[in-house]
Formats: structure tokens, sequence, C-alpha cells
């Protein structure tokens, strides 16, 4: 088993042989071969200013310290992604502003038609569960199906929205939702 020193040479013959494939295993995270690049560097810095304190080998470790910075970036787009759909979600903080307004009207009427787009009783479920935020139980009393039904017809419609959408737009949909629901 190899293990981290701080001879340079060996660091550097680890960083040459494992640095490509370390970048093509963030690439599958992220998605993107800059910020997978810069993944990889930030963990090998990383890892030379703490050598002494890794008990194990240094390809596996590598693999998971690169895993969980690239689980980490995520989630910090993840909650950026958040706070953009927040301010383009509400065009009256700024009146003057009507390009975002436009572009956001033009997204809730993309939403609109793919709801639409959807099989009637799929949509009819759709819409009694997510906007009239009515339980499996009340749709299944109402329509006499089963909740087994209602819960395919949901997933079906989940399945056709994503599709139809981008992951932009199917997030506004959501944040829309909430804040309607939350009124």
């Amino acid at each position: 088993m190899i293990r981290f020193s701080s001879n340079i040479q060996e660091f550097e013959e680890s960083f040459k042989s494992l640095y490509p494939t370390l970048c093509n295993y963030a690439f599958s995270f992220v998605k993107d071969k800059d910020t997978s690049e810069d993944i990889v560097q930030e963990v090998f810095i990383k890892v030379w200013n703490n050598y002494s304190k890794i008990k194990t080998s240094h390809s596996s470790y590598l693999y998971q310290a690169v895993k969980n910075a690239c689980l980490d970036y995520l989630k910090k787009s993840y909650r950026t992604a958040i706070v953009s759909i927040d301010e383009v979600s509400d065009p009256i903080d700024d009146p003057l502003d009507l390009h975002r307004e436009k572009t956001l009207n033009e997204v809730k009427n993309k939403i609109a038609l793919a709801i639409d787009n959807l099989p009637p009783k799929c949509r009819e479920i759709f819409i009694m569960r997510r906007e009239m935020q009515m339980s499996y139980s009340e749709i299944s009393e109402s329509l006499g199906i089963s909740k087994k039904t209602i819960e395919n017809h949901i997933n079906l419609a989940i399945k056709k929205l994503r599709k139809d959408l981008s992951k932009k737009e199917y997030l506004i949909y959501l944040f829309l939702l909430k804040k309607l629901n939350s009124q």
C-alpha cells in the first residue's frame, strides 16, 4: 500500500499519474471540465498540506476526497440556483425590469403548456394533488380510483414534465407552486 509522503518527487508522480483519471471522475459529478480540474487541484493541495494526517492509501483517499469535494460543490451550486430562482420569480420587486417579467411569463406559459399536454386523467390527478393540495385519499375518494393508480399518474406526470421542461423551468415551477400554496 502506497502512503503519502513529504517527498515532492513521489507526490508529483502521483499527481501526474492520477490527475487525468481524477478529473474524469470529478467530471462525472459536476459535468464541467474546468470545475473538475479545479476540484482535483484543490484536493491535491489539501493532501499536500495534510499528508502526515492521512493514514490510508493515496489513490482511495484521493477518490473519496474528490467525490466529497464534488458533492460539496454541487450542494453549493444548488443553493445558488435556488437563490437565483427566487430573484427571477418575483418581478413585482422590480417593476421596471420588463425583460425579467417577460422571461418569467414565458416560463410560466411553457409550464402551463407542459401540464396541458399531459394525458387528461393524469393532468386532472396531477392538478388535484399539486395545485389543489388534495391528499391521495381525497383524490381516491373523489375519483373512485386506488391510491396506487393515483401514485402512478403523479409519477407519470412528473416524468413527462421533467422531460418537457428544462431543469431550471421545472425548479421554477416547484418554486411558484410552493409560493402559491403558502398564500
